[in-house]
């Protein structure tokens, strides 16, 4: 009886655990409310009407046995769909470490033309880290992981780690764009943010059709890191694509003989926007020649517009036999515009081998015969050694176009072949000779190196916070730094960091003993005058403007400063003239003096 009873005992356990496993999937409506419950993503997919009124939920369980899965899991068109009518994938709350895995040649997830589809990493839908993973384990040049094609619109993907096998394969990624058969629309207005993209030949590809192209997709905040031959690949048949505040860096070279960042291909008339990423050590295992580059064009289309603003590229490694090392490279021969504003870039390691003096070692590389390029406020040191080739801070390479360069500050370590900069076919060290060349560009850049953090933190630090050498001019529309820190308006930093002392500010070495205001001077003034000022000791310091009613107008200081000697230019745009009282605050120490503004 006892052995009778054991054997319904397991037989019932065993049948539970069948039957949860064969539930693991649930389907709720708009009100949470469970409509069904299913064995695997698909089913529970499959059960929604193909036309829909509301939001659907599709939620994973812990039990979750993705085994049970056929591969591709494939999402196609609900007709009805809309911002309203979502249908969103995600795992149950509290269902951590959720994995979605395979080995399929053929993808692991495919948004089939559908539109309006959220895939959700965080459990219950709340949380700010990926937690879902999403993973392809095949090798093979259709083994792509996640796979939106055939008009797959205004999806969001966002907190989910969306992993490929790494490899030398031509083809798979661990998220495409891919292309669409027929119309009206490519795969467009879709966005990827927050989320972790790891592997594959390509991190994100899109390889869209002149047809029907990708367009208007975004990439964001999001981590995207060994690849092995290009973070982001844009391939023909992609426009206005949006590459933002992402970042991107491999622990592991591979053996790819190219690796970059970012590798655009482009079409006529479309925007490309590259703004406020981190780039940093780029690898490659090759032991043939290399070239590692941030971000690269070859050969845009006529009449596209990069606009690459507020970016690091730091690349310190020696990467083995790596004849190009490049931060910012935009190559071609077609009529485009290239808008290169605050970048912060710094290449280094030892160089072997190359050509004798190539132009194959550079911060920033400009080779484009018919280029309109407006760059200012940038940043390149270029600290590597070694070779044969020549290390340049900016090359020039070709001087055809429009050029309007200016506000730069470039630097080049190498005593042997090193430049600071590159005009046409000669380099400089000289700054007088470099401004004669490039008139009537380039007559307020300096060759100049600066200090950052460290190797791959490019955030200024040490003597080049406050350094006035790194004064750019007000760029419009650009009104923010990396950090989405507000750039001063009237003399913002030059790379993508906007430190926190105000170039207006002159910091002398000596170290006063007291606390000090000085009379302004001109007084009266306009529109400008210069205040100096004494701290004693480190501290919190407030400098403000104030009106003859005693109503503040103006804040020029609100921070912690060192002792020293300072002299502020300020600049009384917007005031009109009259009386007015300047105020400095430090510790214990307050003095306020009158200055004159006519206009």
């Amino acid at each position: 009886m006892k052995k009778l009873t054991f054997l319904v005992c397991f037989l019932f356990l065993i049948t539970g655990l069948s039957l949860a496993q064969t539930n693991s999937v649930v389907l709720k409506d708009s009100s949470g409310t469970v409509i069904g419950q299913y064995n695997n993503i698909q089913s529970a997919y499959n059960a929604i009407p193909a036309t829909i009124t509301m939001p659907y939920i599709i939620e994973i369980l812990a039990i979750y046995d993705c085994s049970l899965e056929t591969y591709p899991i494939s999402f196609t068109q609900r007709t009805g769909s809309s911002a309203v009518n979502t249908v969103t994938l995600r795992p149950a709350a509290g269902n951590t470490g959720e994995i979605i895995t395979g080995t399929s040649t053929v993808n692991i997830l495919n948004l089939e033309g559908a539109d309006y589809i959220i895939i959700d990493g965080r459990p219950g839908g709340v949380g700010t880290t990926p937690d879902l993973k999403i993973e392809n384990l095949a090798t093979g040049s259709g083994s792509n992981t996640v796979v939106l094609q055939n008009g797959a619109t205004h999806n969001l993907i966002h907190y989910v780690h969306i992993i490929n096998n790494s490899q030398n394969t031509a083809g798979p990624r661990a998220l495409v764009f891919n292309t669409a058969a027929s119309g009206p629309v490519g795969n467009s207005n879709n966005l990827v943010t927050r989320c972790k993209i790891e592997g594959g030949r390509s991190g994100i590809g899109s390889p869209g059709t002149t047809a029907y192209p990708n367009d208007s997709n975004t990439v964001s905040y999001c981590e995207i890191f060994n690849w092995n031959y290009a973070g982001i690949w844009l391939l023909s048949g992609t426009m206005n694509f949006n590459v933002e505040n992402n970042v991107f860096y491999q622990t592991v070279g591979y053996n790819n003989t190219i690796v970059s960042g970012i590798i655009m291909s482009t079409m006529t008339g479309a925007t490309y926007n590259i703004k406020k990423n981190k780039f940093n050590n780029l690898l490659t295992a090759s032991s043939s020649s290399s070239t590692i580059r941030g971000i690269y064009a070859a050969g845009p289309a006529a009449g596209c517009t990069f606009n690459i603003e507020n970016n690091f590229v730091s690349n310190m490694q020696d990467n083995l036999n790596a004849q190009t090392m490049t931060g910012i490279e935009l190559l071609g021969s077609n009529a485009y515009t290239a808008n290169v504003y605050y970048n912060s870039v710094r290449i280094g390691g030892n160089h072997s081998g190359g050509t004798a003096g190539a132009t194959t070692s550079a911060g920033i590389r400009i080779g484009a015969s018919a280029l309109t390029l407006n760059m200012k406020n940038n940043i390149a040191v270029n600290t590597r050694t070694g070779g044969n080739v020549n290390h340049i801070g900016f090359a020039l390479t070709s001087t055809g176009g429009t050029l309007n360069i200016d506000y730069n500050s470039y630097y080049s370590s190498s005593v042997t072949n090193g430049y600071n900069a590159w005009w046409g076919t000669v380099g400089y060290n000289n700054i007088s000779d470099y401004k004669t060349a490039a008139t009537p560009n380039e007559q307020n850049t300096v060759f100049h190196n600066v200090t950052f953090v460290d190797s791959v933190n490019l955030h200024l630090a040490g003597s080049s916070i406050g350094d006035t050498l790194l004064k750019g001019t007000p760029i419009a529309g650009i009104t923010t730094d990396i950090d989405d820190e507000i750039r001063n308006s009237i003399a913002p930093y030059k790379g993508a960091d906007e430190a926190n002392i105000p170039l207006f500010i002159t910091k002398n070495t000596n170290n006063p003993v007291d606390y000090s205001l000085s009379q302004n001077y001109p007084n009266p003034f306009n529109p400008s005058t210069t205040i100096k000022f004494s701290i004693a000791k480190e501290g919190y310091v407030t400098l403000k403007i104030y009106n003859i009613l005693g109503k503040e107008v103006a804040v020029l200081l609100n921070q912690k400063m060192g002792a020293g000697e300072y002299q502020y230019q300020y600049l009384a745009n917007g005031l009109s003239s009259g009386i007015y009282f300047y105020e400095l605050v430090s510790g214990n120490f307050r003095e306020t003096k009158r200055m004159i503004l006519v206009k």
